[in-house]
């Protein structure tokens, strides 16, 4: 049986969070970047170690301040947030206390998972993984650190999540299956789907 999992992204904007969507589901890096406009959709099946497969419905959410009024919609049922930054960006960094505790807000129980984004960028990295990881253990959740460039990180990040998210799929079928879908399409009920759109150029490294 095929298991869904609603997993958001979130983040500031230009942190490079449909990059690493973009590498991991089809192993390319977008030369020309555009900024998404509301929320955009993707899926892909993933095997656990113990051989289960779960869905991961992934959905990637704009970092403009003027979108965030529709977060709360997609993250009260996930069962997972990556919570991405720009590891050439200090201001990023700094935005996560406000990403924690907006996520936290619309979905306690949920699982949040910290991504460290850009770490090809050497000479230009701001911000230290001893900072990003005391952060991380601040928070209580699993950091990463990745390259939507050169695709370093991507794969255990998604590995690691689909993992997470299993654990917690059995764990809310047991308090009532929120967050959760079965293969039965009949189950599942998707929320309305807002395209990205062409805005301008931005670092996504």
């Amino acid at each position: 049986m095929e298991n869904r999992a609603k997993v958001a992204v979130a983040g500031d904007a230009c942190v490079g969070k449909s990059a690493i969507l973009t590498r991991y589901l089809f192993n390319s890096f977008p030369a020309d970047y555009n900024f998404t406009v509301g929320i955009d959709f993707h899926s892909k099946a993933i095997r656990t170690s113990s051989g289960e497969i779960v869905r991961l419905q992934l959905w990637d959410t704009a970092g403009q301040e003027r979108f965030r009024s529709l977060l709360p919609s997609y993250l009260r049922d996930c069962l997972a947030v990556f919570i991405v930054f720009d590891l050439t960006s200090s201001k990023s960094f700094e935005g996560i206390i406000f990403w924690m505790d907006y996520v936290k807000k619309h979905n306690s129980k949920v699982e949040i998972i910290l991504v460290g984004n850009k770490n090809d960028a050497v000479s230009e990295r701001r911000v230290s993984k001893a900072d990003a990881e005391a952060l991380a253990q601040k928070y209580q959740v699993k950091y990463f650190e990745t390259s939507a460039a050169s695709g370093d990180g991507i794969q255990i990040l998604f590995e690691t999540t689909a993992e997470l998210v299993y654990e917690a799929f059995k764990k809310r079928m047991i308090e009532g299956g929120i967050g959760v879908n079965n293969s039965d399409d009949s189950s599942y009920t998707s929320l309305p789907r807002l395209s990205s759109e062409k805005k301008r150029k931005c670092c996504s490294s």
